[in-house]
């Protein structure tokens, strides 16, 4: 970028008065103009919001799978109902740009050659300005299953008559009933609310 330069040490500073942020456990600074411009287009948002939920154990992410989740997300359809069109419209606009941009800008660890995303310790600048913890999505999967956990061992011992409850079978179904329907509301508020 023209207005960064390299200092000794693999520092970079801003030139000219640009106002930069601190990249998170890195020494070198993002420019604010860079940040600005990342956040103001919506399949760069996307891309580190995709990121943020599937690269959590820090394997890389593929582009035909990011191209998917665009256009599923633009065209407001399940990923399986994406046409080849979609797709091919997304991935044709990440490969050709905002990838090699993002990239470029330290965002994230591109390889154009096998086509895989990775993240950088950049990458984390952008959770504070996209409202994503990515340890959230992790955390959803084990509610969910400590859950299904709990709620089949209380059926399993209930059937063999070696847990009585205090209330009905149809109280409890209720109840049952209750828990998976508040949690679904409240799984999906969050969800699109990471979306948006």
């Amino acid at each position: 970028m023209g207005d960064r330069s390299s200092s000794p040490g693999g520092k970079q500073k801003a030139a000219g008065g640009v106002q930069t942020i601190e990249k998170s456990t890195s020494d070198a600074k993002l420019s604010r103009d860079t940040v600005f411009k990342t956040l103001s287009n919506r399949r760069r948002r996307l891309t580190l919001r995709y990121l943020f939920e599937y690269d959590v154990n820090g394997e890389p992410v593929r582009l035909r799978d990011l191209a998917e989740w665009i256009a599923a997300a633009e065209n407001d359809v399940p990923v399986d109902a994406v046409t080849y069109k979609q797709r091919k419209r997304v991935y044709t606009s990440l490969y050709q740009s905002h990838l090699p941009a993002l990239h470029r800008d330290g965002i994230i660890q591109y390889d154009q050659a096998r086509g895989t995303i990775s993240v950088t310790p950049v990458t984390s600048t952008f959770d504070t300005y996209l409202g994503v913890d990515p340890q959230m999505g992790a955390a959803w999967s084990t509610y969910w299953l400590a859950l299904g956990v709990c709620l089949t061992l209380i059926a399993v011992l209930s059937w063999f008559d070696l847990f009585s409850l205090p209330i009905s079978s149809h109280l409890l179904t209720l109840l049952v009933s209750l828990v998976v329907f508040v949690s679904a509301v409240v799984f999906a508020y969050h969800n699109d609310r990471g979306q948006e």
